[in-house]
């Protein structure tokens, strides 16, 4: 190859190149500074946001939900059990709570979808979730049904649970309990963990949006 025409190789390569990294520069994730972010912050937002596995389960209702119910809008996400005796109840009152809070200050327009996911699908079926989740809020989706695809949501967003029967055969489902936060590209970015008061839970899921919105 001729001089000019390496010399001309070499300055479209630096242009391409240049491209490249401006490209990526303006997509980069807003987690990415996640080190210099507030402790309040780094507590509960992951160093960058994790993709969501495709996915289909069924909603309280039979209809199916699947990854894409989850963009366009904020979304939390809790993973529990029907015959769970403490966290779970729990933690779906101050979702519920937690909505009533975000309505009375004028942001209802804010509010984010909450999710109850089924760690146990063989025993929780959309039949029992319905129910279930109208004591708590009647705005709350329930999701169950196949394993499978119940494994492939869970890993993606560090969820882990299973299986526990005690020497006297009691069963229960340990399982993570934070609140999982999913942003409106229906990436998840945070775990909120704690005892989820309803007054915290606003204060950190407003402190999240402001912080990823710079």
């Amino acid at each position: 190859m001729k001089k000019p025409a390496r010399q001309i190789l070499l300055v479209a390569s630096l242009v391409l190149l240049a491209g490249i990294l401006a490209l990526l520069v303006l997509k980069r994730p807003a987690t990415s500074d996640w080190a210099s972010a507030p402790a309040e912050i780094q507590a509960m937002l992951w160093p960058g946001p994790r993709d969501v596995a495709d996915f289909t389960l069924l909603d309280q209702h039979g209809a199916a939900f699947d990854k894409s119910r989850l963009r366009g809008h904020w979304s939390l996400l809790y993973f529990g059990y029907l015959q769970c005796p403490d966290v779970c109840p729990t933690t779906l009152q101050s979702l519920g709570r937690l909505r009533t809070l975000m309505a009375e200050s004028g942001a209802a327009a804010d509010i984010p979808q909450m999710i109850f996911v089924s760690v146990d699908p063989g025993n929780d079926t959309p039949q029992r979730i319905g129910p279930y989740l109208d004591f708590f809020d009647k705005e709350l989706i329930g999701l169950s049904g196949d394993a499978g695809q119940l494994a492939r949501l869970a890993t993606s967003l560090g969820i882990i649970y299973g299986e526990h029967i005690e020497p006297n055969g009691v069963r229960s489902m340990e399982h993570t309990t934070s609140v999982i936060v999913v942003d409106a590209e229906g990436r998840g970015v945070a775990a909120l963990a704690g005892s989820h008061q309803p007054r915290v839970l606003l204060r950190q899921f407003d402190a999240l949006k402001a912080y990823l919105a710079r």
